[in-house]
């Protein structure tokens, strides 16, 4: 099982451009890399030594503690116990393992686990504050953070003055079937709009997406990114400058059986959920 003492680099020798959002090597071979590349964390769902899964997260912070999001469905995963000696049983997530970013060594990433219960075999995680467990959303207090390098997700960009509606295409970032681009950096899958935004989908604050989504995309952090010219608040054109414009939309959760179609938590079902946080 991997742990939080196994490294591993791509050699990216890297500073951040604030105003781009990229991260770029400043020697003559440069390397640019989306910041936001760097705050999906690839995850991997055990049942104490015996992975049954993968998905992927993101961390927030509050009040100087950090917390991984993902979705209720990847800490509640079960899987059919593959052990001889249990035929027909299943075992049940009890940890997590992240791919989180090393501490001072920017393209270098490391495993660490957390675990899913306490010693007294109550959950760690937190839900939505309203709808409870009717949410595929949760956080995830972070203890082992030792040697970690935290990119937290910007909440505030879920306030972007872009606009979007049906047939926009949008990036969900994560790691379908556990891909990545190299070591811990995510895939960018592109998507379309597939419903009004303004409209909640069978009554809970999820839209809809059209994309072909695989095994290790729940949890992944969904955006609108756009450069040149993009629709604002009013309608009205404007220009993304300095740098790509981005928009944070929600957390994509599952995809629809038998179509092509996804939901999408939305970023306003995100922040409720971060204001509950202690």
């Amino acid at each position: 099982m991997p742990n939080k003492r196994n490294l591993f680099s791509i050699g990216l020798l890297v500073v951040v451009l604030f105003l781009t959002g990229a991260v770029c090597s400043p020697q003559e071979n440069q390397f640019v890399v989306d910041q936001l590349s760097l705050t999906s964390l690839f995850v991997k769902i055990y049942r104490n030594d015996v992975e049954i899964g993968s998905a992927t997260g993101f961390v927030v912070e509050k009040n100087h503690k950090h917390y991984l999001v993902t979705n209720r469905h990847v800490v509640l995963l079960c899987a059919q116990d593959r052990n001889q000696s249990n035929i027909g049983g299943w075992i049940c997530a009890n940890k997590l393992s992240i791919f989180h970013n090393r501490l001072g060594h920017l393209g270098e990433w490391l495993w660490v686990e957390e675990n899913l219960f306490d010693a007294h075999g109550n959950k760690r995680w937190l839900e939505h504050p309203k709808l409870c467990s009717g949410a595929d959303l949760v956080a995830l207090p972070l203890e082992q953070t030792e040697n970690v390098q935290f990119y937290p997700l910007d909440l505030n960009l879920g306030k972007s003055e872009i606009t979007l509606g049906p047939g926009d295409p949008v990036s969900i970032v994560g790691f379908p079937f556990g891909l990545a681009q190299e070591a811990g950096l995510p895939i960018w899958k592109t998507g379309t709009v597939a419903s009004d935004l303004d409209i909640n989908y069978n009554g809970k604050p999820i839209f809809l997406v059209d994309t072909t989504a695989r095994p290790g995309m729940s949890g992944s952090p969904v955006y609108a990114v756009r450069t040149g010219a993009f629709r604002g608040a009013n309608g009205a054109l404007q220009m993304a400058v300095p740098g790509p414009a981005k928009k944070f939309l929600g957390v994509y959760s599952e995809q629809i059986p038998f179509a092509e179609i996804g939901g999408v938590w939305k970023s306003e079902a995100v922040m409720a959920l971060y204001d509950s946080l202690p």
